[in-house]
């Protein structure tokens, strides 16, 4: 999409919602083309954990983990994290 400097200004999150969902903005000032505003590609936080040194992973879950158990009854998951935090 091509647009100009001020109708870039006026409608700015239109823009980068365009942008955001992968259309290119194009953006000319008197005409010319002066910049373009694509979105931002990045990696999934498991892709980036990743490329850290010494870390593997196979999609599993860890050995050794057993199911949750239930909660006592009336009692809110919110406050039992609440009194772990103390």
């Amino acid at each position: 999409m091509k647009t100009s400097m001020r109708d870039f200004k006026a409608r700015l999150s239109e823009h980068v919602r365009r942008a955001a969902k992968g259309e290119e903005v194009e953006i000319s000032i008197h005409g010319r083309p002066a910049a373009r505003l694509t979105s931002v590609q990045r990696k999934s936080d498991i892709d980036e954990l990743r490329t850290l040194p010494g870390i593997a992973w196979n999609g599993g879950k860890p050995k050794g983990m057993t199911k949750g158990g239930r909660l006592k009854h009336k009692v809110q998951l919110s406050d039992l994290v609440a009194e772990d935090r103390r």
